[in-house]
């Protein structure tokens, strides 16, 4: 999976910026549910002070969700 983000930089040159996940050994299929792995590991440690039915956006960081996945033979690369 790939994202690639173009535009102008916050000085106003052009800037595109890749990010790239590659998943190996069939692992590919743990990658949409760390999400969910996340937040629930963030509910029961206690570091996540709401509850009840909401929009998830925000509440699991890509660092956090990139952790779920360790372990697994999935790498992440970022490119300018």
């Amino acid at each position: 999976m790939f994202v690639t983000l173009q535009g102008l930089g916050p000085v106003g040159r052009p800037r595109r910026i890749t990010w790239q996940l590659v998943a190996r050994q069939n692992h590919g299929p743990n990658i949409p549910c760390m999400a969910a792995v996340a937040l629930a590991r963030k509910l029961a440690s206690g570091r996540l002070s709401v509850r009840g039915a909401q929009p998830c956006v925000g509440l699991v960081s890509a660092d956090e969700y990139l952790a779920e996945l360790h372990g697994f033979d999935i790498t992440v690369s970022l490119t300018e």
